[in-house]
């Protein structure tokens, strides 16, 4: 018999081929030799094939075993699926590929009134069809397998309008199913430029968009797929998240934003920026009791006006940035200023009418005295002369010390009704200016009141799609 040695049993039987050529030495012996040995070559011929045909189906079966996998572990899963290296996006046979975005979770981080920025923080799950990841379940017996992220590749979003944008995976792992399907989760930090209608400041209302879309160049690449939207943490400082939606400008699928509507709760900037204005206001308007005469009034005004401009240093950072609708707020803060050192002008200019009688400095109206005596006494003729002399001399002889009081009381006298007089009429145009300055201030209430309640500027945010 013609065997060769190896395996651990030390003698293996021979390859087809091998055993043909045996069995042919063996019937050419036969031939040659006795009867006997003929027989007994015969039986060692029938020998040999019994053993070839055993040996078939041996072959048969190690060949089956090998074409099962070595291992069906989900590991050993995830080592076949990374050595594919799917690095790039699925290519599909329409060159497009549908990102599922089934839920995104949004935050209101913070509204920058002074640049115009707006802040937020969206959890958005991704899910996409990729057949190479794809595996038959009667082979591996798992229905779905965790994959590292970076040896997967995964959608990256943009925001259009954004000024600043972060895009992070939410684990280092992906979800991937025995059909192609892939889930994942990206966390995003953006900044937006925002221009939000603070004209009504502080009772301002608006809405942001965040335009949040993929790669696509014509008709190729990825679309989004939205789902619903939900928020979390709907107050932030002062503004309110009141709803968030998921629109599409003009039907485009390459043209997805988040309608995100904001109210500002006006408690705080009504309470800081608004009320110490009024109260300045209202104590202005309670100065006009304060009497003329005396020199009180003058300087509690001037305080008024101080104190004001520095309120208004002060808060200088607190006020809203411009654009194209100007805060109504920093008009009302201009009316105040004006109308505080209108005030303060008009109980100056009063008060010299009630001591002095006229509105002419004090100079100026004793140059004027003095130039009415001068015209006089040159109008004296010299013939007038001669009797004015004759008179007082004889006035001179009649007067007495008694005479000379009686002068001095008379003319004190008529000073003091002079002055009565014109206190009287400076009290009197200083009621009108008061009811005039009162009437002012009701109907510039009325009117702001109308402009920051019933009044709107119209912005367009979507202004960044021009084409």
């Amino acid at each position: 018999m013609c065997f060769v040695a190896g395996g651990r049993s030390g003698m293996r039987p021979m390859d087809h081929s091998v055993l043909k050529c045996c069995l042919f030495s063996l019937f050419l012996q036969t031939v040659s030799a006795s009867g006997t040995q003929s027989n007994v070559a015969i039986t060692i011929i029938q020998t040999l094939s019994n053993t070839a045909s055993a040996n078939q189906p041996s072959n048969t079966a190690t060949s089956s075993s090998a074409a099962t996998p070595s291992c069906t572990t989900r590991r050993c899963l995830a080592s076949v699926l990374i050595a594919k290296e799917a690095l790039s996006p699925p290519q599909s046979p329409r060159c497009i590929s549908i990102i599922r975005v089934p839920l995104i979770v949004y935050e209101t981080l913070s509204v920058d009134t002074k640049n115009l920025r707006f802040e937020s923080r969206l959890e958005v799950p991704l899910s996409w069809e990729d057949p190479d990841l794809s595996w038959d379940t009667s082979v591996y017996h798992h229905d779905m397998v965790v994959l590292p992220v970076s040896k997967i590749w995964t959608p990256e979003l943009h925001v259009t309008n954004g000024v600043q944008t972060t895009m992070k995976h939410g684990n280092k792992d992906l979800l991937v199913h025995s059909n192609g399907t892939v889930e994942h989760m990206v966390i995003m930090n953006t900044v937006v430029g925002c221009e939000v209608n603070l004209y009504n400041y502080p009772f301002a209302s608006d809405f942001c968009a965040i335009a949040l879309n993929v790669w696509a160049i014509s008709g190729c690449g990825m679309f989004l797929n939205f789902g619903n939207v939900s928020t979390t943490s709907a107050n932030r400082g002062d503004w309110l998240t009141e709803a968030v939606e998921l629109n599409a400008k003009g039907g485009r699928d390459d043209r997805n934003y988040l309608w995100v509507s904001l109210k500002m709760r006006s408690e705080n900037p009504f309470l800081s920026l608004v009320l110490p204005s009024i109260l300045i206001i209202l104590a202005d308007v309670g100065s006009f009791a304060l009497p003329l005469g005396e020199s009180k009034r003058i300087p509690f005004k001037v305080k008024l006006v101080l104190s004001f401009i520095m309120f208004l240093n002060i808060l200088k950072d607190l006020l809203p940035g411009g654009g194209q609708c100007s805060p109504i707020i920093r008009k009302h803060f201009c009316f105040c200023l004006v109308i505080l050192v209108l005030s303060t002008l008009q109980s100056m200019v009063l008060t010299r009418l009630a001591k002095c009688g006229t509105l002419w400095p004090c100079s100026l109206s004793k140059s004027k005295d003095s130039l009415l005596k001068d015209t006089d006494n040159e109008e004296v003729s010299k013939s007038d002369i001669t009797v004015i002399k004759l008179k007082a001399s004889e006035e001179e002889k009649m007067n007495t010390p008694l005479q000379k009081v009686v002068k001095f009381l008379n003319k004190m006298a008529a000073q003091d009704q002079k002055k009565a007089r014109c206190h009287r009429f400076a009290n009197k145009v200083d009621l009108i200016c008061f009811c005039i300055y009162l009437t002012v201030l009701i109907v510039y209430a009325v009117v702001i009141l109308f402009f920051s309640f019933g009044s709107r500027c119209e912005i367009d945010h979507l202004e960044f799609w021009e084409y």
